[in-house]
């Protein structure tokens, strides 16, 4: 069975920083707890008096080394006999931070001996969550192997994988590095690059013999700026699907309401209209946050090209061994045929639904303002109406001493009021103030029919606009 020398682990996680945060020591960055559960986590490894403890510790730490407010070292032993280095730090890389861990520990390992090991170093790494702003990260796992065949290359990737991930994985690349085998495992859906698993992503190298291991060890900030630029790319193709998604669900929410806008009252039109302001405010972000994503997919593409061609004239210049990175250019392809084609397509059909939002917002608008229109017509017409029936009845009661007590000697006029029993000083007032009413009615009534010949006809009703 094949034995791996010296296994490494080495952990990149990647977040984006939000809010202008570029310090790794920033409380943002989750520094202070991360360090915390890291030395709370070796605390529990450290040496003591194993006589009164049922079940072995198979971890002895020896020494913790805090250098800095964002970086510590540890050391220790796996099983009594084989020595652990390991550190834990933050950094900064461009516009992100992220957490770097790595441990190594010396000897040969196989079999269930390997898992072990592997299983022991998987519970140093400490659990910081998902920050704000989280890309992805990637997990390296490396050691030089003893002349083994290639099908046994393969299954200890295999084996390896699941002991580190607890799932098979779904998509693998191959590779060769200093003249080692490189695998690179993955979980993904719905396709092979889209919406990576969280902790799904990783890449074994196994180096051919010490030397080349020790040389590789060289490129260990290659490699972290390299799938920081690759986590970035998935993350920003990843938003803009999500966007688009959203966007395309929101328009249609609103395209629905549409056929109802007409039997909308006015001060629910006015609502429609303030709901309608904002989805196409937000419609107009959200659109713009896609043509950031797709700079921003450039951008990583063009520096994720320009680390995978510094690492292939690294390792040329280093020995003259066999390198394939062609597993890593693939990526680059993948970008270029089907992510940056496909947010351009996505642009181009959302612009169309962006022109809808704007013309729907100026029809809500325009019936907003002939409805308002209608409505102070509607006063104006009423303020008319008791104007002219006020007039009509003052200009009435201004003249009955004229014409009251002509009147009030009317045979009929005198046979009514003597049956409604009118108070004899109160009969030119109700006289009065009777016909001032009738007057004032009339002419209410002689308004309403003239108005509508000498004004432009308008919507009178909400079933009008139907129309």
């Amino acid at each position: 069975m094949i034995n791996l020398v010296c296994p490494t682990l080495a952990l990149f996680v990647y977040h984006l920083q939000e809010g202008g945060v570029r310090d790794a020591n920033h409380p943002q960055c989750g520094s202070a707890n991360s360090l915390e559960q890291l030395t709370q986590t070796l605390a529990g490894y450290y040496g003591g008096d194993r006589s009164s403890q049922s079940v072995p510790k198979p971890l002895d730490f020896l020494e913790v080394t805090p250098l800095d407010q964002s970086r510590v070292k540890f050391e220790g032993k796996f099983n009594h006999q084989h020595p652990i280095q390991g550190s834990f730090r933050h950094f900064t890389l461009d516009e992100n931070y992220g957490l770097a861990w790595n441990a190594s520990v010396q000897g040969k390992f196989t079999g269930d001996e390997l898992v072990q090991c592997l299983d022991v170093l998987l519970t140093l790494i400490p659990k910081v969550g998902h920050l704000p702003g989280h890309l992805g990260q990637t997990l390296i796992v490396s050691g030089w192997v003893e002349n083994p065949e290639k099908d046994d290359r393969e299954i200890l990737a295999n084996n390896i994988y699941k002991s580190l991930i607890n799932e098979g994985w779904q998509y693998q690349e191959k590779g060769q590095f200093l003249g080692g085998s490189v695998f690179e495992f993955w979980r993904s859906s719905p396709q092979r690059w889209e919406k990576m698993e969280a902790e799904s992503h990783l890449v074994l190298i196994l180096y051919p013999n010490p030397k080349a291991m020790e040389t590789g060890a060289e490129f260990y900030e290659d490699w972290k700026a390299l799938f920081c630029y690759r986590n970035k790319i998935l993350g920003a193709y990843g938003e803009s699907r999500e966007l688009k998604e959203k966007m395309v669900e929101e328009f249609n929410e609103i395209s629905a309401s549409i056929k109802g806008l007409y039997d909308l009252e006015f001060a629910e039109l006015k609502l429609s209209l303030y709901h309608n302001s904002v989805a196409l405010s937000n419609f107009v972000k959200n659109i713009n946050r896609i043509e950031v994503r797709q700079h921003e997919i450039d951008l990583n593409l063009h520096q994720y090209e320009k680390s995978v061609q510094s690492i292939a004239n690294k390792a040329g210049n280093v020995f003259q061994v066999s390198n394939d990175f062609k597993f890593l250019q693939e990526f680059s392809a993948i970008v270029r045929a089907k992510y940056q084609k496909q947010i351009e397509q996505d642009y181009a059909s959302l612009r169309p639904y962006l022109n809808i939002l704007e013309h729907l917002r100026g029809t809500i608008t325009s019936i907003v303002e002939i409805s308002q229109a209608q409505s102070d017509r509607d006063f104006h017409t009423f303020a008319c109406l008791v104007g002219t029936g006020i007039g009509t009845a003052a200009v009435v009661a201004s003249s009955s001493p004229a014409w009251v007590t002509p009147l009030k000697e009317s045979p009929t006029i005198a046979t009514t009021l003597n049956h409604l029993k009118v108070p004899q000083p109160w009969t030119n007032f109700s006289l009065a103030l009777s016909l001032s009413a009738i007057a004032g009615l009339l002419g209410c009534l002689v308004a309403s029919v003239c108005i509508p010949w000498f004004c432009p006809k308008r919507l009178t009703i909400k079933a009008d606009r139907q129309r």
